[in-house]
This record gives C-alpha cells, sequence and structure tokens, in this order.
C-alpha cells in the first residue's frame, strides 16, 4: 500500500481511539508496531487492516485501499519483518561514521581508546546467522576499577550504550567484566580493525586510520589502554627505580613435535628465552624462526607509536609456552627502561591508580 495511504489511514483509526497508543491498545499489538505503521516502515497485516478499515468507517478510504493494496507472500513479509527489527536494534547505539572522526578530533580519540582497550583487553564474537546476535566483552584485574569505569564513559561517549557496573565472572577468578551486547557494535569494531573471536591467532594491526594519523592526541588515547591494561611495573627494590613492560600472546605455527617439553621450565609450561636461544626450529635458531614467521604485528605498531610520541622501547620474544591443543605461542614483549618508565603518567599513557602509584619513584624515595 502506498505509504501516504497507509498512514490516513492509521491516523483516521487512531483518531476514534484518542491517539496511536490506544489504537495499539485496540489491536493488541506494541505501540511502536503502530508507530512503524504509520510511517509506512512496517506493513499491515491482512487483518490488522480489516479492522482498522471498520474502525475508521470511511467508504472513500476503503476503497482507495483495496484498490492500492496487494497482498504479499509470508517469505518477503519475514524478510520485510526481519529488516525493520533490524533497523530498530540499530538505532539504540550511536555507530560514528568515518567523515565523523575524521571531523571530530575528541570522537576519534575517545573511538581510539575503545578500540584499543578492546584489542588489548576484550574481545568480539557474532554469530553470522543471527542479525540481532553480537557481544562485545572487555575484562579488567579486580582492581582495576577505574580502567573500567573509564572505559565504560568511552562507551556512553561513542555508542551512547552504558555497559553497565563491573560484572564477576565466576569460578573463583579475580576479574571483572562489562558487555555491549550489540551486533552493530561488535560490527562496527571489526570493521574498525578489532579481529574477531581469538585475537591471538590472527594477524591483528592496529587500524590505519590510528596508525597513521598525525594527531597526538589520537596516538596517546590509543596507546594508553594497552599500557594501562597490558603493562606492569616492576623494581628490585623499593629504593631502585621502576622499569615498565607490556606483553601480548601471539600464535605460533609450531606444535609440540616441533619443541618437546623437554625445554619447559620444571614447573610452568613454557620455555624461556634464555633456553630457546641455542635451539634450532626448522633449519632457523629458534628466536630468529619466531621473529620472522610468529611477530607480534600489533606489539610491533605500538613499538611505532610509542616512538612517534617520542618513547623509547625495545621489543622480544620473552617465552613460548604450550597451550592446552598442544601449539606453542608466544609472548612478545615491550620493555622500557626507569627514565621513559617514570614519564608516562605525566604523558597520560599510564592511567591506573596503582601502575601510576608506582611510577611516581622520584617522589617516594
Amino acid at each position: 500500500m502506498p505509504k501516504e495511504l497507509q498512514m490516513e489511514l492509521v491516523e483516521k483509526a487512531a483518531a476514534r481511539h484518542g491517539n496511536c497508543q490506544e489504537l495499539a491498545k485496540w489491536l493488541g499489538v506494541p505501540k511502536s508496531s503502530v508507530h512503524y505503521y504509520r510511517t509506512g516502515r512496517l506493513t499491515l497485516p491482512a487483518s490488522v487492516l480489516e479492522r482498522m478499515l471498520e474502525d475508521a468507517g470511511d467508504d472513500g478510504l476503503e476503497r482507495r485501499v483495496r484498490e492500492a493494496a496487494r497482498d504479499l507472500d509470508r517469505t518477503w513479509a519475514n524478510y520485510y519483518s526481519s529488516g525493520i527489527m533490524r533497523e530498530m536494534y540499530r538505532q539504540r547505539v550511536r555507530l560514528p561514521t568515518v567523515e565523523e572522526l575524521e571531523r571530530d578530533d575528541d570522537l576519534r580519540r575517545k573511538a581510539a581508546a575503545v578500540v584499543s582497550y578492546v584489542m588489548a583487553e576484550g574481545s568480539i564474537w557474532t554469530k553470522r546467522n543471527r542479525f540481532d546476535e553480537g557481544i562485545v566483552n572487555i575484562t579488567f584485574a579486580e582492581h582495576e576499577t577505574d580502567l573500567y569505569d573509564h572505559f565504560r564513559r568511552l562507551c556512553m561517549d561513542v555508542f551512547d550504550y552504558d555497559i553497565g557496573p563491573p560484572q564477576l565472572p565466576g569460578n573463583g577468578t579475580k576479574a571483572i567484566r562489562g558487555f555491549i551486547y550489540s551486533r552493530f557494535v561488535a560490527e562496527w569494531l571489526e570493521d574498525k580493525g578489532v579481529a574477531r573471536g581469538d585475537k591471538s591467532a590472527c594477524a591483528m594491526r592496529i587500524p590505519s586510520w590510528v596508525s597513521e594519523t598525525t594527531d597526538i592526541g589520537t596516538m596517546r588515547s590509543a596507546l594508553q589502554p594497552w599500557l594501562d591494561g597490558e603493562g606492569s611495573v616492576s623494581q628490585s627494590n623499593r629504593r631502585s627505580p621502576p622499569s615498565f613492560s607490556l606483553s601480548q600472546s601471539r600464535h605460533t605455527d609450531l606444535d609440540e613435535g616441533d619443541l618437546t617439553s623437554d625445554y619447559m621450565h620444571p614447573k610452568f609450561r613454557y620455555v624461556p628465552r634464555g633456553t630457546l636461544a641455542p635451539i634450532s626450529l626448522r633449519g632457523l635458531p629458534a628466536i630468529e624462526y619466531c621473529e620472522r614467521f610468529c611477530r607480534s604485528e600489533v606489539m610491533d605498531d605500538v613499538m611505532t607509536l610509542l616512538k612517534r610520541v617520542g618513547f623509547k622501547s625495545t621489543i622480544t620474544l620473552s617465552r613460548l609456552y604450550l597451550k592446552g591443543d598442544g601449539r606453542w605461542s608466544g609472548v612478545w614483549t615491550i620493555r622500557m627502561g626507569p627514565s621513559e618508565a617514570t614519564r608516562l603518567p605525566k604523558a597520560g599513557l599510564v592511567t591506573q591508580a596503582r601502575k601510576m602509584s608506582q611510577l611516581r619513584w622520584p617522589d617516594i624515595i
């Protein structure tokens, strides 16, 4: 039915009841459905059409409706209804466009921070056969409530979505989690460079709209979640200056047969770098093989951004550990010496309370 004619029918039927809300009650349908009938975004079912015609009580309108209306089969109706439902889900969140990110510095910086948080501390999951099924989850240590609150504010500012208070994952785990239950946010993040599912198995990269930016604020916003979320402060004693490191796993193509468990730490399932040094893998020194074929691309990107904002650091393969599926995974670590580490809070790259207190070494000795 033409949109204008459908609107006229709904408005005349609603006039008999006072408004569209009362019409919805009489029809036994949601108020939103009547709104979509009125705007033409939702096709009128035959049964609802007949009741509205009877309620409108306008012979001329009824004749025009019956001349213009055409029946559609259930397959089309189901497809159309799912499209309307998808649009309703989409309207619940804000999805910044490329143009908005280019134009709005504050929005771009916050979006860059969200992307880095999910890459460093979270994951996204979607099911391809369900338009409404998609989850973004984020996990922090239980003492990192300030980081959780920061991520929560970012989600509100970027997506107009509140992840709510932190949730405990159970099983005695000392962690807190938050969720975005939106396929559209999940797809937006995937489109902006976040790998779906198990990120350690992917050649994950910081997206080009962040890594190639000339805006120093965007670079810092993208780095802060990595250093705050994955970073750690270490000191040999209270009177020695602190150093800083951050680590990220990257799966290799090595299985248990390539590197036997004889080399593993006697208590834990890993082989430290020192033990790897004299070992050969597939005709190459083990460390050289991993650096050539199993390197963490995203950690290289973090290194590049750190250099661009004025920090010196080094990256190494610190160890290989054996996963439950019989595959080896590498842990790549970026390290900073004391002179660089103590500058991190002032640059806004470390904001987590515990780490900041440890990095204020000159103030506490």
